[in-house]
C-alpha cells in the first residue's frame, strides 16, 4: 500500500514458500507490469497481509498446504515490512531531489486537481512520469491558497454544535426540516459563514460610492409635527435615535431574561410548506441561538403577542412611539384584520431578504438589544433590478447574509445608476420604511426588536386601493366601521371609488369576483365578525372617530348618560344602558349609592 501511494514500481520478489507468490509491492508490480503469467500466477496464490496463503487448489488438499506455508509465514511478513519501508524511503529521497514536470497547457482557473493527475498519484506530463508524492501535495497547497468561491460550498463539514439542553438538537431538526424541504438539515450550514466574520463586519464604505446613508435624526431634536411634515408625508425612510429610553424592554428583553420569563412558552421559529407554524420552547430556542453556527439560522416571529396570554406581558413593555400617532387600520376587529405587529428575535447571520411591505403600509421597527444592517431602495426600482437573481451563479443560494455579501455588490456593479440606502440600526433606534420601499435587513449580533406596520393619512389611498383589490372581506369590515365610527374617513373611501370605478363586493352581483384578489386572504375574514365598540383597538384613531366615542375597554368605563341629561348619574356606554327598560339603570345606581353597594 505505501508503494501504491507513491507511485512506486515493485520488484517482484517472492517471499512465500511458493515460486509464484509475491508480496504487496511484488503484487503492485504485477498489477502494473503487462506480463500476463505474473498476473495469473499473482492471483492463484498470493501471500496476504496476515500471513496466510491463499490458493485456488482443489478443497481437500487447501488445508494441508496452509497448514505448511504456516511455519514461513511469519518471517515473509517481516522481511516484505522491510521492503516496503526501504522502497518508502527511497521514494521520499526521489521525490525530494527531482522537481516534477508540471503542464504548461493547464486551462487558466482549472482546478489543480483536473490537471492531469493519473490514478496511481502521479501526473503525466510531456515530461513522462514524475514524482507522485510531490504533485500531490503541491495540488493540495494549491487548493488551500485558492480563494473559495461564495457560490461553492466547502467539502469539510463544521462538526455539530453542542447543545446545553438535551432536546434542543431534536427541536432545531424539526423546525429545519419543516422549514426548508430543499436542503438537508445538515447543510444549513455548509457555506460556513460562522468562520467568515468578516462579512458582518464589513464597512458600508467598502459598498462603494452607490451606497449612501439613511438619514438619522435625535428625538430630543425633532416634534410629531415634524416628523409627518419632513418625513412621513413625504415618503423618505428615517432612524430615531434615542427614542425609547423610558422603555421597560430595554432592560427586560436581554436573551438572559426572556429565558427566565418565558422558559417554557412555545414561540414561532418558522413555517412549513402548508403554512402551519412551527414552535418550540423558549428555553430550546435561546440555547440554538447562542450555540448555533447556521448560514441562515432560525428568525423568531412571533405575530401572536396580544392573543396569546401566555406572551402577552411583552406588550407591556413598549409603547408606540409617538411619532406614529396613527393606525386607521384599528377600525377592523382584531380577529379580521391582517397581522400588523411582530416581536422577533434575530440570531447573527438571520435576516430578510429584499421585499416590499403588505399592501402599502408603513412601517417602524424599533431595536432594543443587537445591532441590524438596512438597505433600502426607492419604489421605482424595477423588482429584477433589487433582487438580482439573474446575477446567481450555479449552486449560491440567496439567504439575506448572501445578499449582503456578494449579490448587492453584484447588482451595484451591474446597475451603475442605482440608488442605495444602507445603516446600521443599534439598541434604542426607531427606522421608518415607507410604504412600497424595497429593503433587506441582516443581523450583525443577536438581536431584539418589535415592528409594526400602520395605515395613516399619508397613505390611506394607497392602502385603500391595495386592500379592497387583495382582501375584499377585510375591506368590506373596514368600510363599515368607517360608516359606523369615523364617517369622514368612510366618506374619503367613497369618493375614491367613485373616481375609480371600482365597486366593493356588497355592490357587485352574487357570484362575481376581482380577477386580482386573493382567495386565500379574502376568505380568511368572517362578516359576522363582532365589531362594537368594546371590540375595536382605539389607539391610533383619535384623528378619524367621532366625538367623545370611546372604544376598547374604555367603553367598559363608567362615563356620563349622553342624552343631554346632565343630572343623570354616571353609567355604561348607551347600548349597553339600551338594554335595560327606562329608568332602571338610574334606580339600580341610586340604591347602591344608598347601600354603599356596587351593582
Amino acid at each position: 500500500q505505501v508503494c501504491s501511494h507513491f507511485g512506486w514500481r515493485g520488484e517482484g520478489k517472492s517471499l512465500g514458500p511458493t515460486q509464484n507468490s509475491t508480496s504487496t509491492m511484488g503484487r503492485e508490480g504485477a498489477r502494473r507490469s503487462s506480463s500476463g503469467s505474473l498476473h495469473s500466477s499473482t492471483r492463484r496464490n498470493t501471500t496476504t497481509c496476515d500471513g496466510y496463503s491463499r490458493s485456488r487448489s482443489p478443497a481437500g488438499s487447501h488445508r494441508r498446504k496452509k497448514l505448511r506455508s504456516c511455519s514461513n509465514a511469519t518471517s515473509a511478513f517481516d522481511e516484505g515490512r522491510k521492503q516496503c519501508s526501504a522502497s518508502a524511503s527511497r521514494a521520499r529521497e526521489n521525490a525530494s531531489t527531482v522537481e516534477p514536470s508540471v503542464s504548461p497547457q493547464r486551462e487558466v482557473g482549472s482546478s489543480p486537481a483536473s490537471s492531469g493527475a493519473s490514478s496511481g498519484g502521479a501526473q503525466v506530463t510531456r515530461g513522462g512520469r514524475s514524482g507522485g508524492k510531490n504533485t500531490r501535495s503541491r495540488s493540495a497547497s494549491e487548493k488551500q491558497q485558492a480563494p473559495l468561491s461564495p457560490s461553492v460550498p466547502t467539502s469539510q463539514p463544521l462538526p455539530p454544535p453542542k447543545f446545553k439542553h438535551r432536546r434542543t438538537s431534536g427541536e432545531v431538526l424539526r423546525c429545519k426540516k419543516g422549514k426548508r424541504t430543499d436542503i438537508k438539515p445538515s447543510e444549513w450550514d455548509k457555506y460556513r459563514y460562522v468562520d467568515k466574520p468578516e462579512v458582518l463586519q464589513r464597512p458600508l464604505s467598502d459598498y462603494g460610492p452607490q451606497v449612501e446613508p439613511i438619514r438619522r435624526v435625535k428625538r430630543k431634536d425633532i416634534t410629531p409635527q415634524w416628523f409627518y411634515e419632513h418625513v412621513a408625508s413625504k415618503n423618505q425612510p428615517i432612524i430615531v435615535d434615542d427614542c425609547m429610553e423610558d422603555w421597560p424592554a430595554m432592560q427586560r428583553w436581554s436573551i438572559d431574561a426572556l429565558e427566565e420569563r418565558f422558559r417554557h412558552v412555545a414561540f414561532k421559529v418558522a413555517k412549513d410548506d402548508k403554512g402551519k407554524k412551527l414552535r418550540t420552547k423558549f428555553k430550546y430556542y435561546a440555547d440554538y441561538l447562542r450555540n448555533q453556527q447556521d448560514d441562515s439560522p432560525l428568525y423568531l416571529f412571533e405575530t401572536n403577542v396580544d392573543d396569546n396570554a401566555s406572551i402577552r406581558p411583552l406588550v407591556a413593555d413598549f409603547e408606540v412611539p409617538d411619532i406614529f400617532p396613527h393606525d386607521w387600520m384599528s377600525l377592523v376587529n382584531s380577529d379580521a384584520r391582517p397581522p400588523f405587529r411582530w416581536w422577533c428575535i434575530g440570531p447573527k447571520r438571520s435576516g430578510t431578504t429584499i421585499h416590499t411591505d403588505p399592501l402599502g403600509t408603513h412601517a417602524w421597527n424599533a431595536v432594543t438589544h443587537g445591532v441590524k444592517r438596512w438597505v433600502v431602495m426607492e419604489p421605482k426600482e424595477a423588482k429584477k433590478v433589487v433582487k438580482g437573481r439573474d446575477l446567481l451563479r450555479s449552486g449560491e443560494d440567496d439567504e439575506a447574509i448572501m445578499y449582503f455579501d456578494f449579490l448587492l455588490p453584484r447588482i451595484l456593479r451591474a446597475n451603475p445608476d442605482l440608488k442605495v440606502l444602507m445603516a446600521d440600526q443599534g439598541p434604542g433606534s426607531v427606522i421608518f420604511v415607507p410604504g412600497e420601499w424595497w429593503h433587506a435587513v441582516v443581523n450583525l449580533e443577536d438581536t431584539v426588536a418589535v415592528t409594526q406596520n400602520y395605515c395613516g393619512p399619508e397613505n390611506f389611498s394607497m392602502v385603500w386601493r391595495k386592500i379592497r383589490k387583495e382582501r375584499e372581506k377585510v375591506a368590506y369590515l373596514w368600510l363599515r366601521n368607517m360608516r359606523k365610527y369615523a364617517p369622514e374617513l368612510y366618506e374619503k373611501a367613497l369618493r375614491m371609488n367613485r373616481k375609480d370605478g371600482f365597486r366593493m363586493r356588497h355592490e357587485r352581483p352574487a357570484g362575481e369576483r376581482l380577477s386580482s384578489c386573493s382567495s386565500s386572504s379574502s376568505e380568511s375574514s368572517s362578516d359576522s365578525s363582532s365589531d362594537e365598540v368594546e371590540d375595536l383597538d382605539p389607539g391610533g384613531l383619535g384623528t378619524v372617530l367621532r366625538r367623545r366615542l370611546k372604544l376598547g375597554s374604555d367603553a367598559f368605563c363608567l362615563q356620563a348618560n349622553g342624552d343631554g341629561n346632565r343630572g343623570a348619574p354616571p353609567g355604561l356606554t348607551g347600548s349597553v344602558r339600551a338594554c335595560l327598560p327606562g329608568g332602571t339603570w338610574e334606580n339600580r345606581m341610586r340604591g347602591a349609592a344608598d347601600s354603599r353597594k356596587v351593582p
